[in-house]
């Protein structure tokens, strides 16, 4: 048998194990700590992959093309896969046809696009179109606790002026934490893009011509159509009966609207299709107050109005308010030929009628 450790040499050998792990959690947080300040001085962008991913595509394009004219998109969910820049023409009537990008994202709103729109100012883009989607119960939701995900240092400068929640700084202390969790992918595609499956890798996820998201449903079953759209219906049907145009939504739409007009960006708004169920939840007053609203906008901002809202039939949506594929065909078919195949300092400034 080996004689017991003595007492004293226990207690040095504890020691020295603390200090081990002292200094090495130092290390660690150091190390993490120069990592995040790095990034968040020089690549900013990482911290948000809906945004940074189509940021190096977008400047890809950019590169390849340059003095092109550009129109980015701005909008929620429905736009990121349902506006598909892709199945436009690669000319129109009056010649090269502009670089359309779509950097529209999932559980946007109006304060969502604004920092988007400053982030790629900041970022050295400006674009010479906005095409800038009004998705209606946004405009109603009460924005004085919103909740933010992967914002960054540069953004908080804008957040300050409005009313977001503390989870919104909660989390982006966890992000920067769990650094090398939450951000593998990102991290491995930069360091040793050999170890990162190519399904895992963040640019995947949208096609890097366009920006659009790359899955988009082909079909659906009138069952699961049923399903989806009752799933929206809980989410969105009281909003739009008791519709109203909640204050910070308005305060952050306007100064979207603002900030290009001092860029000298040219903006047009427009309402994504929606199936004729989605429609009916609209209560009367809920039409005439959005109609006014944006007629107002676009008569004070000098910004086209497009109501989209009727343009697809009920088969081409999965759940009422999302395209299917060929309901993005139909939808962006017309949306070229109202947009494109005219001079867009030629659209009017009143909202057009959804047939």
């Amino acid at each position: 048998m080996h004689a017991p450790t003595p007492w004293p040499k226990r207690i040095r050998l504890g020691r020295r194990a603390s200090h081990t792990l002292f200094w090495g959690a130092l290390c660690f947080v150091a190390a993490q700590l120069c990592w995040i300040g790095l990034l968040e001085w020089r690549r900013p962008e990482f911290f948000d992959p809906k945004y940074g991913c189509r940021l190096n595509q977008l400047r890809a394009c950019l590169t390849k093309e340059p003095g092109r004219a550009l129109m980015i998109v701005l909008g929620s969910s429905r736009s990121e896969q349902g506006f598909r820049p892709s199945l436009l023409p690669a000319d129109t009537p009056g010649g090269k046809a502009p670089l359309v990008y779509n950097l529209a994202r999932g559980g946007s709103s109006p304060l969502l696009h604004l920092l988007t729109l400053r982030r790629l100012l900041a970022d050295g883009i400006r674009p010479d179109w906005v095409l800038l989607e009004v998705f209606p119960p946004s405009l109603a939701e009460d924005d004085t606790s919103a909740t933010l995900l992967k914002t960054t240092l540069r953004d908080f400068p804008l957040l300050c002026h409005y009313s977001i929640s503390r989870k919104t700084y909660a989390y982006y202390l966890r992000d920067r934490a769990l650094l090398w969790w939450q951000y593998r992918n990102g991290l491995l595609a930069g360091l040793g893009p050999g170890w990162l499956s190519p399904s895992a890798r963040w640019d995947r996820l949208w096609d890097p011509r366009s920006g659009e998201w790359r899955t988009i449903g082909e079909s659906v079953t009138p069952g699961q159509f049923q399903e989806e759209l009752a799933d929206a219906g809980r989410r969105y049907r009281k909003k739009l009966q008791d519709f109203r145009i909640a204050a910070e939504a308005d305060r952050a739409l306007r100064a979207i609207l603002e900030l290009c007009r001092e860029q000298n960006i040219r903006t047009l708004l427009y309402l994504m299709p929606e199936a004729s169920a989605f429609r009916e939840w609209y209560a009367p007053s809920a039409q005439a107050l959005l109609s006014n609203y944006l007629a107002q906008l676009g008569q004070e901002y000098g910004s086209p109005v497009i109501d989209c809202r009727g343009w697809v039939q009920d088969d081409d949506f999965w759940d009422g308010h999302h395209l299917l594929y060929r309901g993005a065909v139909t939808f962006m078919r017309r949306f070229y030929s109202e947009v494109f195949t005219r001079p867009l300092t030629g659209l009017g400034s009143q909202a057009s009628r959804a047939p």
